[in-house]
């Protein structure tokens, strides 16, 4: 027979592993009286066992924050500057293991202390991060520590940067991070007034509490005291406004992360170790990084040991935009010398040639050149100079001796940063060390999958290192052979839709997972489509036209992930297979293709706003299976079939602007062809594989848009055409992808040195 648990023993409480929402509150059986009458309703049905379900009913909290602000059943209270403000020590205890452990301590020596405690933040003390009630183990961070730790084995890149106290000063949108553990408001460096709290404070304060000061509310104070036993705790190093909002949270209260306040409450919220609002307030912090602030993020993450995800995401983002951050963001020249060093080793840099390394270097230098002179051999030894050719170490030099800036300073570091060069390449003549010739990891991987070849549809799947020029053949697993499909990637998977298996023209989807080489099926489409127009706009998929297998299409449908569904829009002017499809300015196009009868020149614009076709400007000649890509704001149409000739393919290449709504026509491709892929890799145009005229063919060729020249880039593993491409960026296993020998490539534990 099953024991009853004792009446004494009933309690109305909390699960271990919800210990730190907020909204947990044991209360034993004495106060439910008192519960019932607050809540005001039907009484809560308590269980016969000591774990009870949760709360979720905002009238009670808001009843419990009533009591709070009015200070009744407060049992202890805490006082900030002149601000006093009654508390429930359980309430809290649930919410924080900060003031757990406080009011714990408090209990032990109630005696001694008369209930009295005062906190500091001390800044010459650690900061203790992380500690657990009944854990022996404590995790602290000192924060002296000065200097950067890129962890690629483990959280990618672990970035310790700067003091404590020190003053990070970078716009977020428009305010400065200042690290500091006081609510004062104080300039950054770079002359950025802070956005006064003053708007904040009294809007927050009249609507969420009455801070109670302690000169006018000492009777009210002694009155709660008289009533219960109440404990005392001064907390200082955080101002009022933040307190009253941690306090806010731990009731159940919304707080609103903004760029007013999210410098004062991320520490607060990390000091008192709530983590739920930490939580939101890494998450803004997250939503805002940008090129300007990148680095700014990253330092102020740096000192909070629960921000680690943050750090990395910032740290990520500033390696991944690394050419615009050291042309544009002042945070850039307030670099130490070993935080610089420890970016410019990083195989992630995101360095399209090795002289931007050598850039970024020059520039650091002379925004101090008294200073940093004496670092520049230091620097240069951090780039890969084995990969400097010297062609280009010339046109460099000259970029900037001959630039209209010159100064003394500039020339004098321009020709250290060479001399330095030369005596490295120099050393390895004698030496060869392997960092110096190792190739970067790219951001962004170029993907080629399925095609055909003789007829017969393939499986193959490939990946281009724009580093390397090399191509990299993938395991396809699941994947069956199709060509004729459309590809695109959205939210980094590759999505395939529709095309020709061989035997029969699809309408089924699937889905390729780079980042764990895994594949899905996904929704079928509504109509099966052949010679399909694939591409991505506002996050949805949109499939075009296409053959299914009698007619020619003029239907078009989207994808939307979210619920995993097809639906159809608007259908096309007119019907076409074959057709080039691109997106520019929110917009988009399909130009020429196949009606059945011929290749046809039209061009039309889809607007989602409107769900409505308008044509747009024909092309000069009428042409289907050609290429199509948007860039820098014009439209690309590259190569394709006109009809006229079967041996014969096109070689052409036309832009579009749909500003002057005129076609131009460009350098044309060497190899001339049909049903290739292209897509835009770094500024660059590249035409993949497609059909000569007499075979298929594995040709790739790259089209340079500053200069109007086409290049011949490192062939496909073998002849296909009817393939599809797209480009997939920040993938965290591109290193597997490519092929990257870890012997050759520069050591990862080599950049721990902390």
């Amino acid at each position: 027979m099953q024991r009853s648990r004792p009446k004494e023993k009933l309690y109305f409480g909390m699960r271990a592993h919800d210990e730190e929402t907020g909204l947990w509150f044991p209360l034993k059986k004495d106060l439910n009286q008192t519960l019932k009458y607050l809540v005001k309703r039907k009484p809560t049905q308590l269980a016969r066992n000591s774990l009870a379900r949760p709360i979720s009913d905002r009238t009670f909290f808001r009843d419990f924050t009533h009591l709070r602000r009015a200070g009744h059943f407060s049992d202890a209270i805490i006082k900030v500057d002149n601000v006093v403000f009654p508390v429930h020590r359980n309430i809290l205890a649930c919410c924080s293991p900060y003031f757990r452990a406080l009011f714990t301590v408090l209990e032990g020596s109630v005696q001694s202390s008369q209930g009295h405690v005062e906190t500091k933040g001390a800044p010459d003390q650690p900061l203790l991060i992380g500690q657990s009630i009944g854990s022996s183990a404590v995790q602290t961070y000192s924060p002296s520590v000065e200097g950067m730790d890129f962890n690629l084995n483990q959280t990618e890149f672990n970035w310790l940067t700067c003091r404590a106290n020190g003053t990070i000063s970078k716009s977020l949108t428009s305010m400065a991070i200042t690290s500091s553990k006081h609510c004062e408001h104080r300039s950054p460096s770079d002359g950025t007034d802070l956005i006064p709290l003053a708007a904040q404070t009294s809007s927050s304060i009249s609507e969420k509490m009455p801070l109670q000061t302690s000169d006018t509310h000492l009777d009210q104070s002694q009155s709660i005291k008289s009533s219960c036993c109440c404990y005392e705790v001064t907390i200082t190093d955080v101002c009022p406004v933040i307190m009253n909002e941690i306090i806010e949270h731990a009731y159940g209260g919304k707080v609103v992360v903004s760029a007013h306040n999210v410098e004062q409450l991320l520490p607060a919220a990390d000091r008192f170790q709530v983590m739920p609002l930490l939580k939101e307030c890494c998450d803004f912090l997250a939503s805002e990084i940008s090129v300007g602030n990148c680095i700014s993020i990253v330092k102020f993450a740096s000192h909070f040991y629960h921000c680690d995800s943050l750090r990395q995401l910032g740290t990520q983002f500033l390696l991944d935009n690394f050419t615009a951050v050291f042309q544009t963001s002042p945070e850039f020249e307030k670099l130490t010398c070993k935080e610089l060093c420890f970016i410019l080793r990083a195989d992630q840099l995101n360095a399209k040639h090795e002289e931007l390394v050598l850039d970024a270097i020059i520039r650091w230098v002379i925004a101090d050149t008294g200073e940093r002179e004496k670092h520049i051999s230091e620097l240069v030894s951090c780039a890969r100079v084995g990969l400097i050719m010297p062609d280009n170490m010339g046109e460099f030099v000259d970029s900037w001796l001959l630039s209209r800036d010159l100064n003394s300073d500039l020339n004098k570091v321009t020709l250290q940063v060479m001399e330095s060069v030369l005596q490295l390449q120099k050393q390895q003549l004698a030496e060869v060390d392997s960092a110096m010739f190792s190739p970067r990891l790219p951001r962004d991987i170029l993907f080629v999958i399925g095609g055909s070849n003789f007829g017969f549809p393939l499986n193959m799947v490939e990946a281009f290192d724009c580093r390397t020029w090399l191509w990299s053949i993938i395991c396809p697993y699941d994947f069956a052979p199709r060509s004729y499909h459309g590809m695109v990637a959205l939210d980094n998977e590759i999505y395939i839709i529709g095309g020709f298996s061989g035997q029969v023209y699809l309408s089924s989807c699937c889905k390729l997972k780079p980042d764990t080489l895994t594949w899905e099926d996904v929704t079928p489409m509504n109509t099966k489509r052949c010679y399909v127009g694939v591409t991505e706009l506002q996050g949805y998929i949109y499939a075009v036209g296409g053959f299914d297998g009698q007619y020619r299409l003029n239907s078009a449908e989207r994808f939307n992930k979210r619920n995993n569904q097809w639906s159809f829009i608007s259908p096309m002017i007119q019907q076409r297979s074959d057709a080039g499809v691109a997106v520019l300015s929110d917009k988009l196009y399909v130009c020429g293709g196949f009606n059945g009868m011929e290749c046809i020149r039209a061009v039309e614009m889809y607007d989602p706003s409107t769900d409505q076709w308008t044509p747009e400007p024909s092309m000069p000649r009428g042409r289907s299976g050609l290429g199509l890509v948007a860039y820098n704001g014009y439209l690309y149409a590259v190569g394709g079939f006109d009809g006229t000739d079967s041996t014969v393919r096109l070689s052409t290449l036309e832009s579009y602007s749909p500003v002057s709504r005129q076609w131009t026509s460009l350098e044309p491709m060497p190899h001339p062809r049909s049903n290739l892929a292209v897509d835009v890799l770094e500024d660059v145009l590249y035409a993949i594989g497609g059909y000569s005229g007499d075979r298929t063919t594995s040709v790739v060729e790259c089209y340079d848009f500053s200069t109007n020249t086409w290049y011949q880039s490192t062939r496909l593993s073998h002849n296909r055409s009817a393939l599809g491409v797209c480009v997939v960026s920040a993938l965290p296993n591109a290193a597997k992808l490519l092929r990257r020998d870890p012997t050759v490539v520069h050591p990862q534990n080599a950049l721990r040195e902390y």
